[in-house]
């Protein structure tokens, strides 16, 4: 139970359950595959690692005592003074994500689970945060959870039980003329951790309660994009760690940048001026190229940036 002088904890019930929605707008594309780089290329990091089994009833989230506390896990967390290891190895091989059955599906999606739980777990750990696995759960009909029902297509993390759901048919929801880009859906369960890991820093319930008592509609909205956006920057670091062991082309690069642009906010609503929550085709695809482009966690911390960035 959280402390009873602390504001955040006295609305936790309230909003712990919030879903963050992928829906089409927190689609970022991954590159997952069966290693290469060979004996030649560069150790890989963290080989000794073994991913625990998915956490089922993982420790209660922390909850910040106060504002000033909620205000400094968004804003100067310790996660932001550590560094995401690289290259990380990522054996996770390619299937069919359209057509695969449930438990073939549910089978790889744990796997790259695995890939995000070995990359994320030292800078986690050094930071002096508990990350248990979340397990992955495939669904093909609108279903209810403790974060309430689920619509299809969609993907999400739930705070109230801090797993991932997947919808089956999520792939219908990609941009056609990316849709046949390798490894396009993976990602979107690596944005879903990226939600994991903010809400183990207590990131995630900071920034919901701001956004719950925020004064306007925009203030709301712009602390929205400020934690979806860092998710994309972490799902573009997680890219990089693993970039050597998938083999990622500069093709596939270039679509994970295209598909950033894709997925904002003006691009799907068609309005170029429209204040959503996820942010503008330019901001995704700048805190896309941030987590691509840097191993510094501080690099992903938009709750910092000017507000340009975060539109």
């Amino acid at each position: 139970p959280p402390k009873k002088k602390s504001p955040i904890g006295a609305v936790l019930l309230g909003i712990i359950g919030v879903v963050v929605l992928l829906g089409i707008g927190s689609v970022v594309l991954g590159a997952l595959s069966p290693a290469g780089g060979g004996a030649s290329g560069p150790a890989y990091q963290n080989e000794s690692y073994t991913p625990p089994p998915p956490d089922v009833n993982p420790p209660p989230l922390p909850v910040p005592d106060d504002e000033a506390a909620a205000k400094l896990a968004m804003t100067n967390n310790k996660l932001y003074d550590q560094k995401v290891p690289q290259p990380i190895r990522c054996d996770v091989p390619e299937i069919d994500v359209v057509n695969a059955d449930n438990a073939t599906l549910k089978r790889h999606m744990e796997d790259v689970v695995g890939c995000l739980m070995r990359t994320w777990i030292v800078p986690m750990e050094a930071a002096g945060f508990k990350m248990p696995r979340p397990s992955v759960t495939i669904y093909e009909t609108p279903i209810t959870t403790k974060c309430g029902k689920l619509p299809l297509p969609n993907a999400v993390y739930c705070g109230a039980d801090q797993q991932v759901y997947y919808s089956k048919n999520l792939p219908t929801i990609v941009p056609t003329q990316l849709r046949g880009s390798r490894f396009v859906v993976e990602s979107v369960v690596a944005h879903e951790f990226g939600h994991a890991i903010q809400a183990r820093t207590a990131i995630l319930i900071s920034s919901l309660y701001f956004e719950k008592n925020a004064p306007s509609k925009a203030a709301s909205n712009d602390l929205s994009r400020r934690t979806e956006l860092q998710a994309d920057c972490f799902d573009g670091m997680f890219l990089r760690a693993v970039a050597q062991s998938a083999g990622m082309s500069q093709q596939e690069l270039t679509n994970v940048i295209a598909l950033f642009e894709a997925i904002g906010d003006d691009r799907l609503s068609g309005k170029a001026d429209i204040d959503g929550g996820h942010g503008l085709a330019q901001s995704r695809r700048y805190w896309g190229e941030m987590g691509l482009a840097s191993t510094e966690i501080r690099a992903c911390n938009p709750y910092v940036a000017d507000a340009g960035t975060v539109r």
